[in-house]
C-alpha cells in the first residue's frame, strides 16, 4: 500500500472540524498558544517542534504515552483528556484548541467560546474508513497546515515511509512475509488482552510490513476488543507481540492451561515489546514499526 503523505486541502478540511470561524479553513495568524486536549495532539505539536501551552493529564502522558517526544516541564495541566477543564483552559487564554470529535464534540461549543477548536477523527467510521495510519498522517498534514510547518511534517512522514519500506525488506529478507501476527496489550489487571483490529495503528503497519494481521473483531466504533481467558484459543496459531508487555505482571493469565496451550506460547512465538503508544503521531509509528522488526527479526531496521 502506498502511504498518503500528499492530500488535497479540500479533503483535508474534511478529516477535521473547524469551530469559531465558519466558513474558512485558517486561524490567523498563526497560533502560538495550543492547548491539546489529547496526547496524540500534544505528540503532533512537539515532533513539529512546537511546545503545547497545556494538555490533559500530562502524567498519563509521561507514562502511557512513554512521553515520546518528552514534554518539558512548566506545560499547564488541562484536567482529564475526557473532562478537560474549561477553567484552566480559559486561564491558559490559547489560540488554538485541538481535540478529538469521540471524547470532545459535546463540548464544542464552550471550547469555541474559549477559541478557535480543532476536533479531528480518531477511529473508522461508515463515512470515514482509512485505517489508523492513513488517518493519522492526514491529521498531522493538517495540524502542520494551521501551524505553518508543512515541510517540516512532510520531511516527518517521508522518514517513516523510509522506515517501512526497509523494514518491510528485512521482515521479507527473513522468510516472514505473510506470517501471521496479533498486537496484545494486558488489560484489567491481567484478566484480559487487549487486541488491535486491521484498522488500527498496529494493524495497519503490520499490513505495511508484508505481515498478516490475525486479529479483525472490534468493539463498536473502536479499532480494538478485548479478550478474556475463555476467549484467548481465538487468536489461533498467530504469532502474539505484547505491547508494554511483562510476564510476571500478568501470571493471573499466563499461567493459566489455556495460555500455555497456545501455540506461539508453545513455540515461543510470543515477543514482549517495549511500551508503545498506540494511538500517537510519527514518531509513535516509528518506533512501533522498529520494535516489531527488531522483535521478528533480531536487526534493526537499517
Amino acid at each position: 500500500m502506498t502511504l498518503r503523505i500528499l492530500l488535497p486541502v479540500l479533503l483535508w478540511c474534511c478529516s477535521a472540524q473547524l469551530y469559531a470561524l465558519p466558513g474558512d479553513n485558517k486561524v490567523n495568524p498563526i497560533p502560538e498558544r495550543i492547548a491539546a486536549l489529547n496526547w496524540t495532539q500534544a505528540e503532533f505539536l512537539l515532533t513539529l517542534g512546537i511546545t503545547p501551552a497545556g494538555v490533559t493529564t500530562i502524567k498519563g502522558y509521561r507514562r502511557w504515552q512513554t512521553d515520546n517526544p518528552p514534554l518539558p516541564q512548566g506545560v499547564t495541566e488541562l484536567g482529564h483528556r475526557a473532562e478537560p477543564s474549561l477553567e484552566a483552559l480559559r486561564g491558559l487564554k490559547p489560540d488554538l484548541i485541538l481535540g478529538y470529535n469521540w471524547r470532545h464534540q459535546r463540548l464544542a461549543q464552550r471550547l469555541q467560546a474559549i477559541a478557535p477548536t480543532l476536533l479531528f477523527s480518531q477511529y473508522p467510521s461508515e463515512s470515514d474508513s482509512r485505517n489508523y495510519l492513513q488517518r493519522m498522517q492526514d491529521n498531522y498534514l493538517q495540524v502542520a497546515e494551521y501551524l505553518g510547518r508543512v515541510p517540516a511534517a512532510k520531511a516527518q512522514l517521508v522518514q517513516l515511509q523510509q522506515v517501512l519500506s526497509k523494514g518491510r525488506q528485512q521482515i521479507a529478507d527473513a522468510g516472514l512475509s505473510g506470517e501471521t501476527v496479533i498486537m496484545g496489550k494486558f488489560v484489567g489487571m491481567g484478566l484480559g488482552l487487549r487486541v488491535f483490529g486491521e484498522q488500527s495503528l498496529a494493524g495497519a503497519i503490520m499490513q505495511e510490513l508484508g505481515l498478516k494481521n490475525g486479529w479483525n473483531s472490534t468493539l463498536p466504533g473502536r479499532d480494538f476488543t478485548h479478550i478474556d481467558l475463555l476467549q484467548l484459543p481465538a487468536v489461533g496459531n498467530a504469532t502474539l507481540l505484547l505491547n508494554g508487555g511483562s510476564v510476571s505482571k500478568h501470571r493471573s493469565m499466563t499461567e493459566a492451561a489455556v495460555w500455555q496451550q497456545l501455540p506461539a506460547v508453545k513455540e515461543d512465538r510470543v515477543y514482549l515489546l517495549p511500551s508503545l503508544w498506540s494511538y500517537g503521531g510519527p514518531e509513535s509509528a516509528i518506533r512501533m514499526v522498529e520494535e516489531i522488526v527488531r522483535q521478528l527479526t533480531g536487526s534493526q531496521v537499517s
